[in-house]
């Protein structure tokens, strides 16, 4: 189970590249959410989805969770629920 540093990190590297202006940082963010959403990878995040949803809440990234979704459509809907709460 990641660390919630690890999970900060990983969504600050994601949204750091998302709000990158060049067509690199758009590759960079969606390959690297393609790794985090995978569950065989070491860097999946969305096993701790009550955590996630802390750490989007934090930052204000609850964007974030429509692109989950392209991943993993499951865990972006309790996600969406979980950040409402």
């Amino acid at each position: 189970m990641m660390q919630q540093y690890q999970i900060e990190n990983a969504i600050q590297t994601l949204i750091g590249h998302l709000k990158g202006a060049t067509q690199i940082d758009h590759h960079i963010f969606f390959k690297y959410m393609e790794h985090v959403c995978d569950r065989n990878s070491d860097y999946y995040i969305l096993g701790d989805l009550q955590l996630v949803a802390n750490t989007i809440k934090k930052y204000g990234l609850q964007e974030l969770i429509s692109v989950i979704s392209l991943f993993d459509y499951k865990a972006a809907q309790q996600l969406d629920v979980l950040v409402r709460d």
